[in-house]
């Protein structure tokens, strides 16, 4: 495998080893925070929604100024959020160095994948973008493990140092290996569609609710479900809760054979199968066995990383004339998702318990299957 093709999987890893890695320090944060599940929820969520913020303008940015640039000076600037976040004095400052995180990040994930469809043609960009989600949830699993694990022993402040010193070594990689794009023609103002021009088009709208979706199910699922494994009778720990997500390990696996799955079955057949196998999944984590609820987080996690390479491989083959500004877009609604999946359990969490939190889910993925196969529909009858 050429070094272009590990960098754009180590970009999906820089993306991701920063903003979840507080799900597996709850434990330690709650006593911080307060005992409130919102203002728990609340430190993951300002992550994603910094990302939301800033997202559009980035896709926007790297139209102009060049896809690596972006990325790289991206991947150094999010190093220092997280130094931030382990001197944070009090909640709220640890809340914005996390927002701070979140406005970074953009201009790695939702650039790279502008960047991934820009330099290879749509049937071998799909199974680079399988590969670049995979290293998202590669990065998603170390981050959370490196800081679960670091915290266990010297407390939440150096899970945050450690996850900064991973960050830097992600960023050196990524300045090192990851090729200049290709001199690309310069599309004039009137061939450029604005953000409005994007919102506007029915396939994208509907992809951009069906990606809101998916990233508030992942981030509703995991931080619920830490939740729930810190009480009896399972009382698991900061380093027990940043083991469970090996199941990331999984997805991370199996994830890259999902381009060839597209290019073989389609997007909307993808989508379909990924939603029932994380609703399955989700269903079998109510036993109250552990090994039932792993079982059930490998299915539930695995099916949204497809899902995830469905909308987002779509998104970047559907605007050609600027894939910057429109992954930019689908990356607002994902993690407003994300920011949303944080707190709006809250109520079903207090009143229901983790029963109340998966029914949310699910009725989330199949919003998130109507609408993106409706999109899909779409753009074919649009492109015929």
């Amino acid at each position: 495998m050429d070094r272009r093709r590990v960098a754009v999987c180590l970009c999906g890893a820089a993306a991701f080893v920063p903003l979840y890695a507080p799900q597996s320090l709850l434990p330690l944060l709650r006593h911080f925070v307060g005992q409130n599940a919102a203002m728990a929820g609340a430190i993951v969520s300002a992550g994603t929604a910094g990302v939301a913020l800033a997202a559009p303008f980035m896709g926007q940015l790297a139209d102009r100024l060049g896809r690596r640039r972006v990325i790289v000076l991206a991947a150094f600037l999010a190093v220092i959020p997280s130094l931030l976040s382990a001197l944070a004095p009090t909640p709220a400052l640890l809340v914005a160095a996390r927002l701070l995180e979140g406005l970074a990040l953009p201009g790695i994930f939702a650039v790279t994948v502008a960047y991934t469809a820009d330099e290879w043609p749509p049937l071998e960009a799909r199974p680079i973008t399988a590969l670049y989600v995979a290293g998202t949830i590669g990065g998603g699993f170390s981050g959370r493990l490196l800081s679960g694990l670091v915290a266990e022993f010297a407390g939440w402040r150096w899970g945050f140092v450690a996850l900064a010193v991973l960050q830097l070594a992600l960023a050196a990689l990524i300045y090192a290996w990851l090729t200049p794009e290709r001199a690309r023609p310069r599309a004039g103002r009137e061939a450029r569609p604005r953000l409005a021009d994007l919102l506007a088009t029915p396939a994208l709208r509907s992809v951009y609710a069906a990606g809101f979706a998916l990233l508030f199910a992942l981030v509703a699922g995991f931080t619920y479900v830490s939740l729930r494994l810190a009480e009896p009778p399972f009382g698991l720990g900061p380093g027990g809760l940043s083991a469970i997500f090996t199941v990331y390990l999984v997805g991370m696996l199996t994830t890259p054979w999902s381009g060839r799955l597209l290019n073989r079955y389609g997007h909307a057949t993808v989508l379909a199968w990924a939603w029932a196998t994380a609703i399955a999944g989700l269903c079998v984590t109510l036993l109250p066995s552990l090994a039932a609820v792993i079982v059930g987080l490998i299915l539930f996690s695995a099916g949204l990383f497809f899902a995830q390479t469905a909308a987002t491989t779509f998104v970047g083959e559907a605007m050609p004339a600027a894939r910057g500004a429109a992954v930019g877009l689908y990356v607002t609604s994902y993690y407003l998702g994300g920011s949303v999946g944080g707190v709006l359990p809250a109520p079903l969490w207090s009143a229901a318990g983790w029963p109340g939190v998966v029914a949310l889910i699910a009725a989330a993925g199949l919003l998130s299957v109507m609408l993106g196969r409706r999109g899909f529909r779409r753009h074919a009858a649009a492109a015929r």
